[in-house]
């Protein structure tokens, strides 16, 4: 990975990084969103378990059994781990956005300033 503030104003080199950076955000919010309905199917799979084997007096209680279940705790895991991803995919391309975007205004201030001179 290259330090944004290290690359020359080269439309075409800066057009590929801002793909690549935005493929790769747009990759994993495809994952958290899978991951909701994923967490959606566990949660309707343990209350379905729960409602067969011995049942549960409300809603508190059944709740305290499928987020204290080793299935929903190992999916919340490679949750927690995958949002953390998406997120500093998110910050990385809308960083890289908004330097490109200063560097585009850079540009075209200073060849503005160029024919004034």
């Amino acid at each position: 990975m290259s330090d944004i503030y290290t690359i020359d104003f080269e439309p075409s080199k800066l057009s590929y990084r801002q793909e690549e950076l935005g493929l790769e955000f747009a990759d994993l919010d495809t994952a958290v969103e899978l991951m909701k309905k994923e967490e959606k199917m566990i949660v309707a799979e343990l209350t379905l378990y729960f409602s067969k084997n011995g049942g549960y007096k409300n809603i508190t209680e059944l709740n305290g059994l499928i987020y204290s279940d080793r299935r929903f705790k190992e999916f919340f895991d490679r949750y927690e781990k995958t949002l953390k991803e998406r997120n500093r995919a998110k910050i990385r391309f809308e960083s890289f956005q908004a330097f490109r975007n200063d560097l585009r205004t850079k540009v075209v201030s200073e060849r503005e300033l160029a024919k004034n001179l």
